[in-house]
């Protein structure tokens, strides 16, 4: 029996982005963010989202369950495979390791400390996201417009407190603290390798999509489904 694929948005995405995964895997669901308490840890977060999808999965038949989680979404992705009891996890353009994170977003991780000053560059970046969406030619080789539109349309708050989860959790390893494996089940690590934003360079993924870059899951879905099918037959065998 197919197993159950539980698909985990990335920052600002919604379940639009696994348009083309849903498609191929009629077992499956696609996750929108829930609201993320002030303050909340990654991990408590994950308990929180696991019980939304918990409900979801009771009105479908019992199967086994595949967590597959892109980006933010796959940061996620092994705590939920955790709560939900899952047989086995995909990481799409994700770290599995907070010391993975890019140096790079440390101003970031310095705005999630004052939040008005994230609200007011975000609120910056909505306001730049609608402007795209009135002229989307002008991002139609970079990202597509649903993207986008996903973008724009999630509330500011949400977006101020998923970014500040984030960067807690990928700075957390400059604290002195032993790294304990999430979940322990089969996980598969699929990157590609033209990600700018979170660069191959720093993970060391199972499978490289060559010329693959952050939105694996729209640029790529014939390859990200065949590489998600084939990771599904190895768990029925094993």
């Amino acid at each position: 029996m197919e197993p159950t694929f539980i698909f985990l948005p990335g920052l600002g995405e919604s379940h639009r982005s696994f348009k083309h995964q849903t498609a191929a895997f009629p077992n499956s669901y696609a996750a929108d963010w829930i609201d993320p308490l002030p303050n909340e840890p990654l991990e408590q977060y994950a308990v929180r989202w696991s019980e939304t999808i918990r409900i979801e999965l009771d009105k479908q038949s019992k199967s086994s369950i595949v967590v597959c989680g892109h980006s933010l979404g796959g940061m996620l992705a092994p705590y939920v495979a955790r709560e939900l009891g899952a047989s086995g996890c995909i990481l799409l353009a994700s770290i599995r390791e907070p010391n993975q994170y890019p140096k790079r977003y440390y101003c970031g991780w310095l705005l999630s400390l004052f939040p008005p000053l994230q609200l007011a560059l975000l609120f910056s970046v909505q306001l730049l996201a609608k402007f795209f969406l009135c002229f989307p030619w002008l991002l139609r080789w970079f990202i597509p417009p649903k993207v986008v539109r996903a973008f724009a349309e999630t509330p500011l708050i949400r977006l101020s407190r998923l970014s500040r989860m984030m960067f807690h959790w990928a700075y957390r390893h400059r604290l002195p603290e032993k790294n304990v494996e999430v979940f322990s089940k089969p996980t598969l690590q699929i990157h590609g390798t033209c990600d700018r934003q979170l660069p191959v360079q720093l993970t060391n993924p199972d499978i490289r999509i060559e010329g693959g870059g952050h939105l694996l899951p729209i640029t790529h879905p014939e390859k990200i489904n065949e590489i998600i099918g084939r990771f599904a037959d190895n768990l029925r065998q094993n």
